[in-house]
C-alpha cells in the first residue's frame, strides 16, 4: 500500500488518481474526512492527519510500501519558515516511527540554495528535515506550477488582461503542470531504491506570460493582453488575497528570485518532462 499526503489537493489527487490506475492499493491521507468521501467510492482507503500531527501521521504512513509527502506553506501563518519547520519536523519523525521504507518527497526547483529564493526556502529546509529518515528517499523538485495562473483567470476572462509578477513578460520560462508532478510521484512511489536520487521535473516546453495570454485568448475567443503588476503591488495584493504578510513577503521574494535567474536546477539528478502543455492545463483550470 502506498500513503499519499494531500490527496484532495493539486498534486496528491493526480498521484492518488495515477497510483489507483497502476492498480497500488492507496491510503490517503486528509486534514477532513469529511470533504473527501470520494475518494473512498474511488478506493481508497482515508486516514485523517494534520501536518503537525506526529501520532497521527505515524499511523497514517504504518505498514506502507512507500510514501508521497508534502509540506505546504500555511497562507496564514505568522512567520513561514518557523510554520513549515514545524511541519516538516513532524512529517519526518512519523517516517522514522513508523519505519516507511521509501518516501517521495515534493520539492522545487532552487530547493538547493539557502537563501535568495524566497519561500522556496522552506522546501528547501524540508529536504535536510527528511534526509536520513528513510532508506529511500526521492525528491521530486518539480518548477512553477502552470496551475498558478488560476489566481488571475478571473481578471482575464473579465477585463481581458493578464497580471504578471512574472517579468519582462516576453521571458519564457520552466513551468509544469500538477498533473504531470502527480503523475511522476506516482511512478517513484513505485521505484524504491538505496539512499538518495532528485528527480527535476519540467514541462514540454517553456513558456512566457505572453504565452500564457495568447492560450487564454484562443480559449476565451477574445483578446487578453499579458501586463506587468508593478512591484510595489505585490505584497499589498497578496495580503488582500488572504496570505498572512510573511507569507507574501517571502511568495514576493520567490518572484523576485525567478525573475532574477536565481530559481533553477542543480547540475545533479534526472532531469524529466511532463506531457502537459501550458494550454492544456488553462483549460481544465476554465473548466
Amino acid at each position: 500500500m502506498f500513503a499519499i499526503m494531500g490527496a484532495t489537493g493539486q498534486t496528491g489527487s493526480a498521484a492518488l488518481a495515477a497510483a489507483m490506475a497502476a492498480g497500488h492499493a492507496v491510503r490517503a491521507i486528509v486534514r477532513e474526512p469529511s470533504r473527501a468521501t470520494a475518494l473512498t467510492d474511488k478506493g481508497a482507503v482515508l486516514a485523517k492527519a494534520d501536518l503537525d500531527d506526529v501520532e497521527a501521521l505515524t499511523a497514517a504512513f504504518a505498514g506502507t510500501k512507500a510514501v508521497y509527502v508534502l509540506n505546504p506553506v500555511p497562507h496564514a501563518a505568522e512567520d513561514v519558515f518557523a510554520a513549515a519547520a514545524k511541519n516538516g519536523a513532524a512529517i519526518a519523525e512519523a517516517i522514522r516511527r513508523a519505519g516507511v521504507p521509501h518516501v517521495v518527497a515534493l520539492s522545487s526547483s532552487g530547493a538547493h540554495r539557502t537563501e535568495g529564493t524566497g519561500i522556496v526556502r522552506a522546501l528547501h529546509d524540508f529536504e535536510q528535515a527528511l534526509r536520513g529518515s528513510a532508506p529511500s528517499l526521492t525528491f521530486i523538485r518539480a518548477t512553477e506550477f502552470m496551475e498558478n495562473w488560476g489566481s488571475v483567470l478571473g481578471v482575464a476572462a473579465e477585463h481581458g488582461i493578464l497580471p504578471s509578477m512574472r517579468q519582462p513578460l516576453d521571458a519564457a520560462g520552466e513551468t509544469v503542470s500538477a498533473q504531470d508532478v502527480g503523475r511522476q510521484a506516482a511512478a517513484e512511489l513505485a521505484r524504491p531504491h538505496e539512499g538518495e536520487r532528485i528527480v527535476n521535473l519540467k514541462g514540454p516546453a517553456e513558456y512566457s506570460p505572453q504565452d500564457a495570454a495568447q492560450a487564454l485568448g484562443e480559449l476565451l475567443g477574445k483578446p487578453v493582453s499579458a501586463v506587468p503588476t508593478p512591484r510595489e503591488e505585490w505584497e499589498p495584493g497578496l495580503v488582500a488575497a488572504g496570505l498572512s504578510e510573511s507569507h507574501a513577503r517571502e511568495l514576493a521574494g520567490l518572484y523576485d528570485a525567478m525573475n532574477a535567474g536565481r530559481i533553477g536546477f542543480e547540475t545533479v539528478g534526472e532531469t524529466r518532462r511532463g506531457s502537459v502543455t501550458l494550454k492544456e492545463a488553462l483549460t481544465a483550470l476554465l473548466g
